[in-house]
């Protein structure tokens, strides 16, 4: 499992003004080259440019808000960049910027600024809130939080987005009533053009090796995956739970995700929470992270709270498998979603994926959701407007899914 706590103290990133980096970027698509060699994309398409064009023309404050399926959506956004003829700012986690000297630099570039997510980042906010009310260029950000591996799925919204298209939406407000920010919905649509059989075959191999079993190749792929998802998630069960539990799948995704976070919420807030796994594991890392990101712990609770990160990421990772997500209710399976399990159970086992996969990326641009100027809702309520920016999303990814080769068994 990927560790990502950075254990030293926390510091504001800004992106650099300069624009040359980006302009050589976007001009000779110098991020296609990572793109192919480590997420397999190869070909792009930008539908509806024109609906951001006229936002910019218009002198609006932009949210840019993507689903975040792949690894690939931050880069990946300089397609709409170059489609729009504009540069973006973007809203990166703080661990990305500690991932090496290139790295740091590369992000700082192409207009990535960081944000602690392990607590609340305030000069993170004011310094999106003031890109929108300068409205020089469209901020980049996802959502979701965090990277979903599933391209028809969307986990809940975190609170940063409303809140920070609100504030800006005021202070544009009191400046010039006439004045706007809106939210542009975008929407991450990988569609696969490689050897499906290639790519299946090669990450069951891996998988069934792991495990030291082997299954009969006749065997539908569906069954194959099946048996080699169940393998994989009883030997978690086992280290968790002390055995293999019985029952479908996904109640025992659910029964071990919920294992885990009952123990870290009653250790870290003294009772057990409800709602969706994400925001619950967020909640609780500002808890753990910051003594031991800044050194004030002593060796024995820094290997405690480490070990409490892991399995907290262990739930995130057990998020990430929705239910019922081959077998969809439209009975509409793709071949995307088939890959995209594979891809995660490899992931989850290496840290990496291998699969030889190869996608054409379709970014499609959504009519522009004007931002009030009011506060949103408090106490857990659902903020109206990114409900209305979700469902629009939501509805656009099963029209785009509809363009996917269906799985033929």
């Amino acid at each position: 499992m990927q560790d990502l706590i950075i254990e030293k103290p926390y510091r504001f990133v800004r992106p650099a003004r300069n624009s040359l980096v980006l302009w050589m970027t976007c001009t000779f698509n110098l991020f296609h080259h990572w793109l192919r060699k480590v997420e397999g994309v190869y070909e792009f398409e930008v539908r509806n440019s024109q609906k951001l064009k006229d936002s910019i023309a218009a002198g609006h404050g932009i949210v840019v808000s993507g689903n975040h399926c792949r690894n690939a959506d931050p880069l990946a956004v300089g397609e709409v960049a170059k489609a729009a003829n504009c540069y973006m700012y973007s809203m990166a986690s703080w661990h990305l910027f500690n991932q090496g000297r290139f790295m740091a630099w590369a992000l700082k570039n192409l207009g990535a600024f960081s944000i602690n997510r392990e607590g609340l980042d305030r000069t993170a906010l004011d310094y999106a809130i003031n890109v929108l009310v300068q409205a020089k260029r469209p901020l980049v950000i996802f959502p979701e939080g965090s990277v979903s591996r599933s391209n028809d799925y969307l986990h809940p919204f975190l609170d940063g987005t409303g809140f920070i298209a609100r504030t800006a939406a005021r202070r544009r407000r009191k400046t010039d009533p006439h004045s706007k920010v809106v939210i542009h919905p975008v929407i991450f649509r990988y569609h696969f053009i490689g050897d499906f059989q290639a790519c299946t075959e090669h990450t069951l191999g891996l998988l069934e090796k792991h495990l030291k079993t082997t299954t009969d190749p006749d065997l539908p792929l569906l069954d194959r995956i099946r048996h080699v998802s169940a393998g994989l998630l009883g030997e978690r069960e086992s280290v968790y739970l002390g055995q293999v539990q019985n029952g479908s799948y996904y109640d025992r995704i659910e029964h071990l995700a919920e294992h885990i976070l009952e123990i870290q919420e009653i250790k870290w807030k003294g009772a057990v929470q409800s709602g969706p796994w994400i925001p619950r594991v967020k909640a609780l890392r500002p808890l753990i992270v910051p003594d031991l990101a800044n050194g004030l712990l002593d060796e024995q609770e820094s290997n405690i709270r480490r070990q409490d990160l892991f399995d907290l990421n262990f739930v995130q990772q057990l998020s990430y498998y929705p239910p019922d997500y081959l077998s969809p209710s439209d009975g509409r399976l793709t071949r995307e979603r088939i890959l995209e399990m594979l891809e995660r159970l490899e992931e989850d086992l290496t840290d990496q994926v291998t699969m030889p996969r190869r996608f054409k990326l379709i970014l499609d641009i959504l009519d522009p959701i004007e931002v009030p100027a009011e506060k949103g809702p408090r106490g857990g309520v659902t903020d109206p407007l990114m409900e209305q920016v979700r469902s629009r999303m939501l509805a656009s990814l099963s029209e785009h899914a509809l363009e996917s080769e269906p799985f033929v068994p």
